[in-house]
């Protein structure tokens, strides 16, 4: 199950006794808890009939005692276990897992998990049947894009798609951080309406400086001169500095170059340390660059960082003549 279905049957009024949450999506997960709290434990009742803990403090006989303990005020108990011990997770036998195949019903039990788990385990295999097992994955570019014209939406927002985009870039594909600028550009509008792509480049310039960086690469690779051109000429309007544009452009295509080179796509971004987002771009834009046309462009690029630390002339005129070059040259 993913976070999408559980939303569904959380909304339906569907409580499972107890749930395994585990992945890397930490906004997603603590969210789900927070869902759960609300509609099981109000706020005067919290004292008494909800529990977060650190799993890692925890035995399994101390998670089945909190898990069997009857509630006080509500029909229901929250028992949060973040993180639970390795030990327990791996266990073969013992409290817990005969807690598991008949859980109270007057508790629902999370075990949270920051990361990946083994589907093989007993435990996780026993709560699959008595529970729920819920999977938090990052969002790809197209998911978090449109989780964020949703949360616009919900407070009364109308986000254009290419200001969600930049949304979603500043945050690196991270969708804590990409909420994060989100409700920084609607606290700037003052009031509900539309947020365009110019009230983000206001707020969030890096990301529209990547925004622009990854246009004018795609320019690169469609050949669109005048495109390209025009993308170089927006950064340094907007005050880039030239270096910092050619870093920019110059990681992308190093990027794209070590795209081809890795035998294994799947774990490239792990490699790189970089988000799958980014990593998603990149197999888009590598599409239009074979790997000796991705190092011929490596190498411009080295030449206009030589000119102008050189004083060869401006760097505009250098970045320009690179961009014809690349774009003339093999694909």
């Amino acid at each position: 199950m993913d976070w999408q279905e559980l939303d569904r049957e959380l909304e339906q009024g569907k409580i499972a006794p107890v749930y395994l949450f585990y992945g890397n999506e930490s906004y997603l997960l603590e969210r789900a808890l927070k869902t759960l709290q609300e509609k099981l434990v109000p706020a005067e009742a919290a004292a008494f009939d909800y529990q977060e803990l650190d799993g890692r403090e925890l035995t399994a006989g101390k998670i089945v005692l909190l898990a069997t303990t009857l509630p006080a005020l509500v029909p229901r108990r929250l028992v949060v276990v973040k993180d639970p011990a390795t030990e327990i997770l791996k266990a073969g036998e013992g409290d817990l897992l005969a807690y598991l195949e008949n859980p109270a019903p007057t508790t629902c039990l999370v075990l949270a998990v920051n990361g990946g788990i083994d589907k093989r385990l007993k435990l996780v295999k026993l709560i699959q049947q008595t529970g729920r097992v819920v999977e938090f994955l990052p969002l790809k570019a197209a998911e978090l894009e449109k989780w964020l014209q949703r949360e616009a939406r919900e407070q009364g927002y109308n986000l254009h798609p290419a200001a969600a985009r930049a949304l979603a870039q500043a945050g690196g594909g991270d969708l804590r951080l990409a909420r994060n600028e989100l409700y920084k550009v609607m606290t700037y509008t003052g009031q509900p309406g539309t947020i365009t792509p110019a009230d983000v480049e206001v707020l969030v310039p890096a990301a529209a400086a990547e925004a622009t960086i990854f246009q004018l690469v795609d320019a690169l690779g469609n050949r669109n001169a005048i495109l390209a051109i025009n993308s170089l000429r927006r950064l340094l309007e907007r005050g880039e500095a030239p270096l910092s544009i050619l870093a920019m452009l110059a990681r992308q295509l190093r990027l794209i170059y070590q795209y081809h080179l890795a035998a294994d796509k799947r774990e490239l971004a792990a490699r790189l340390g970089v988000r799958p987002f980014v990593v998603q771009k990149v197999a888009a834009q590598a599409r239009n660059f074979s790997l000796p046309a991705a190092a011929q462009a490596l190498e411009e690029l080295l030449k206009v960082d030589t000119g102008i630390k050189t004083g060869q002339g401006g760097a505009g005129p250098l970045l320009e003549k690179a961009i014809w070059t690349i774009i003339k040259g093999e694909h």
